[in-house]
């Protein structure tokens, strides 16, 4: 269960989608996304602000990118990578691709 209702983020994820690159990662469609919608994704960090153990971004990041599975029409998930966090640190994230239509 969740301490926060994403569903005004989720709904962002078309359009956030729509102008990342064909190839991209989760921590850049995370960063994007935060950007574009900062207030609610202060809004859900702060839903994680007392949580055991105190992670907020990973927590929040955590959820947010697994959310990227729910648009197989648009995305597919194609590998493990090592990616700067929003910290700078190295951490685990999947690639994505944008998923090719026939037009």
């Amino acid at each position: 269960m969740t301490l926060h209702n994403f569903d005004a983020l989720y709904s962002r994820y078309p359009d956030v989608i729509d102008q990342m690159p064909a190839s991209f990662n989760s921590h850049e469609f995370i960063l994007r996304l935060a950007q574009q919608n900062q207030t609610l994704y202060i809004e859900a960090l702060f839903s994680y602000r007392n949580r055991v153990p105190q992670t907020p971004f990973r927590t929040v990041h955590g959820i947010l990118a697994k959310h990227l599975h729910s648009y197989p029409d648009l995305v597919r998930e194609v590998e493990s990578e090592t990616s700067p966090d929003i910290f700078g640190n190295p951490n685990q994230c999947s690639r994505w691709e944008k998923v090719q239509t026939s037009a």
